[in-house]
């Protein structure tokens, strides 16, 4: 029988809350406010509940290999591993932590200088090209394949201005993000 890992399980149920309570607060907003409220909300709700489900019943993680979750995500194999050393990781589990939070660092960063417009596709060749260690090419159809309907979803459909970055005279930027 598998344990269930009650800290995750509490993160995930905290965080299904929160942006359950966002939704739900978006429905008191008009327009343009409360439709991107639901555009961003529902995926995230719809992603949390997965988690939760996958946390109850790790057989699911199993179900999700053509998806590239891999069998090691599982709450058992995590267990197992927990006795590797007294931290309960791998001293290279912590370089990778490490790693990733450098990209992260480097995205949101990225992001507030160029803006959302050139930092996501910019960000997600490099990631595809040097982590990944995808094809360039195909790093850049993928960008392209994941960009294109962001774009058309929050420019085109919901008329959403965008970060542009501080820059000021580069697409639009300015010195202060635009909250409108």
């Amino acid at each position: 029988m598998t344990r269930i890992n009650g800290f995750n399980l509490g993160v995930y149920t905290f965080l299904l809350t929160v942006a359950l309570s966002i939704v739900l607060g978006a429905t008191a907003y008009a327009g343009k406010q409360q439709l991107t409220a639901f555009v961003i909300g529902i995926p995230t709700i719809t992603l949390l509940v997965f988690l939760v489900l996958a946390e109850v019943t790790p057989r699911l993680i199993k179900l999700t290999g053509a998806f590239g979750v891999s069998e090691d995500d599982a709450p058992q194999a995590a267990e197992d591993d927990a006795g590797a050393s007294p931290g309960g990781m791998e001293a290279g589990s912590w370089r990778r932590v490490g790693i990733v939070y450098g990209w992260l660092v480097l995205y949101f960063a990225m992001t507030f200088v160029f803006g959302f417009y050139i930092a996501i596709p910019v960000f997600m060749v490099l990631f595809l090209t040097i982590e990944s260690r995808l094809i360039p090419v195909y790093a850049v159809g993928v960008m392209v394949a994941a960009g294109l309907p962001l774009y058309i979803i929050f420019r085109l459909v919901l008329d959403i201005p965008l970060w542009t970055g501080i820059l000021p005279g580069i697409i639009g930027g300015g010195t202060v993000p635009q909250l409108n």
